[in-house]
């Protein structure tokens, strides 16, 4: 593809003004100083745990619980910066008490009434009760149920969805695993891209749920890291023809929450944003390299957040 580029004394590729590996690095750069606005920075597990502590307090004393642990974006490290994440936890509760020949609406409606006793606002919502301060974080509560397998080890949890009452299967410890063994793999990037789709998500009226992208990235961004243009690049053009069908994991369809207007609006936003992608990503390897050019086209594709200058 690049056997007719001259080289400059260094052998570098050059076109007019920019080589091809100072506009890659500078589109690179630019992809990083993004990242570094929309992460969540620094340690916030005492806030998170002290949160959590206080909600799960409230609950006991009312409800039988078996077991209560953090998951969703901030333990895996896939959560986006203050105020765009929220504390999850899973409280398991017990099924023959709390749960047994009840609808995912009257388990919810429970729960947010014992925790509306000691907070102000609380709502119940899809799959969880979240609980609203003033300050980040606020604390979404998930009641849950769980199956054991014969060995006495835990085979997958019943998660509430009042939308469709009905109860989906979730293995979120195997999942959380999935995310890790995936950031061994390919490297730190794996979890910065799948926090830029999010973002991208969150520019582009959130049609996909935060554990629905974690999950497509599973899915698409294997092997080792190439560079952030090309990458970025591979995850629209997947997620395209993923969310397009209907995707199975972990015994379970990860996206029954779109309905069929939302899931092709989802892949529209999606098919413009691997256009764009595709056009910034060559803007940085053609004849005439123009990382101006390419950074302008990533900012129209993840919003103002995206550096187009320096």
């Amino acid at each position: 593809m690049f056997s007719n580029y001259g080289t400059d004394s260094l052998g570098l590729l050059r076109f007019g003004s920019e080589t091809r590996a100072s506009a890659e690095a500078s589109v690179e750069a630019a992809f990083k100083r993004f990242y570094n606005g929309i992460t969540l920075e620094g340690d916030q597990r005492e806030i998170c745990n002290s949160r959590r502590g206080a909600v799960i307090a409230s609950l006991e004393k009312s409800f039988h619980i078996l077991d209560s642990f953090a998951t969703g974006s901030v333990p895996k490290f896939t959560a986006l910066r203050k105020p765009y994440s929220d504390v999850d936890v899973m409280v398991v509760l017990h099924y023959g008490k709390h749960i047994q020949n009840k609808k995912p609406s009257e388990v919810l409606q429970a729960v947010r009434d014992v925790i509306g006793s000691s907070y102000t606002l609380v709502r119940k919502n899809g799959q969880a009760v979240t609980v609203y301060y003033k300050s980040w974080p606020n604390v979404d509560v998930v009641p849950v149920a769980v199956a054991w397998n014969d060995d006495g080890s835990v085979n997958y949890y019943l998660v509430p969805n009042m939308n469709t009452e009905t109860w989906i299967k979730s293995r979120p410890r195997a999942h959380s695993s999935a995310i890790k063994d995936r950031a061994s793999l390919y490297g730190p990037e794996f979890r910065r891209i799948v926090k830029m789709i999010k973002w991208w998500n969150l520019q582009h009226s959130e049609y996909l749920q935060s554990y629905h992208i974690e999950v497509l990235g599973l899915k698409i961004l294997t092997g080792t890291f190439s560079n952030y243009s090309w990458d970025v690049y591979q995850f629209f053009k997947g997620a395209c023809e993923l969310v397009g069908g209907y995707l199975w994991y972990e015994d379970d369809w990860v996206d029954n929450y779109l309905g069929y207007s939302d899931r092709q609006e989802a892949v529209k936003r999606l098919e413009t944003a691997r256009d764009k992608a595709l056009q910034a990503w060559y803007e940085g390897v053609n004849d005439n390299p123009d990382s101006t050019k390419a950074k302008r086209l990533w900012s129209q594709v993840f919003g103002s957040e995206f550096p187009t200058n320096g």
